[in-house]
């Protein structure tokens, strides 16, 4: 089957379409449930202790915090970490194991 020009553009042009689509409906529903995926709703129960990332050579500053068992419940990054800028790479976020 040979290809047209024409068709290769209308091909082209769906694939496209698809994925502007696709991209804005995975945004939707990311921004939907961001606030209730990982968060502890009560952080006055939870001790903060600041730490750092072991994962990389970066050691990027975080806080760590853990409940009345010590268990981890939620890590973040630093604000004050001027290389991080409060942020943690996926690597580091999910290092607690």
């Amino acid at each position: 089957m040979k290809t047209t020009r024409r068709q290769f553009i209308k091909i082209t042009g769906m694939g496209t379409a698809g994925a502007v689509v696709a991209g804005s409906v995975l945004g939707s529903i990311q921004k939907a449930t961001a606030s209730t995926i990982a968060m502890p709703n009560d952080d006055s129960k939870l001790t903060r202790t600041p730490t750092y990332c072991e994962v990389c050579f970066w050691k990027c500053a975080a806080w760590v915090y853990k409940d009345d068992e010590g268990n981890i419940k939620k890590l973040i990054g630093n604000e004050e970490d001027q290389h991080a800028r409060g942020k943690l790479c996926p690597r580091g976020t999910g290092g607690l194991g």
